[in-house]
């Protein structure tokens, strides 16, 4: 596995062997990764999962790794993390499509959509519990995914 760099067309300075994992976990703990190789863009991404499925090395994908835990003995294979930062807020019609990059937080989404009086991912970010977020007529509890919807709602802050 030594050799990957060989093999990719990424840039040598993105692919790490022996990373240790405590560096990309929020406990700061875990053994290292066999090789480690950050992905900032979907060509990067796409090539290694097509090596990947060719040579049959396995892959464990992470993100800001808020969510993991990692052994002492660490992960074989390769181990991706992925930083790919894109917020595309698209409109059409009455509706809305957001194209999310697997690198944002939850946090920086939410404070988009905020900005953009765009609503529905409430649940996911925290809204109304963590930043503590109502309205009057409490029409937070069965949000429309439209703008017309939340001028409605007249929200202001506790």
């Amino acid at each position: 596995m030594e050799n990957l760099s060989k093999n990719l067309k990424i840039s040598k300075e993105k692919i790490k062997y022996n990373e240790q994992m405590a560096k990309h976990t929020t406990f700061k703990i875990g053994g290292p990764a066999e090789c480690f190789i950050l992905i900032d863009n979907e060509a990067d991404l796409k090539e290694v999962l097509n090596f990947t499925k060719k040579t049959n090395i396995p892959v464990t994908i992470i993100g800001n790794g808020s969510n993991i835990l990692v052994s002492d003995k660490g992960i074989k294979g390769i181990t991706l993390n992925i930083k790919i930062e894109k917020i595309e807020i698209k409109e059409k019609d009455d509706k809305i499509q957001i194209t999310v990059g697997a690198g944002e937080t939850l946090a920086k989404l939410a404070q988009i959509c905020l900005k953009n009086q765009i609503a529905g991912i409430e649940e996911l970010s925290g809204i109304p519990g963590t930043i503590r977020w109502s309205n009057k007529n409490e029409c937070w509890g069965s949000w429309k995914r439209n703008k017309r919807h939340i001028k409605k709602c007249k929200m202001f802050r506790l």
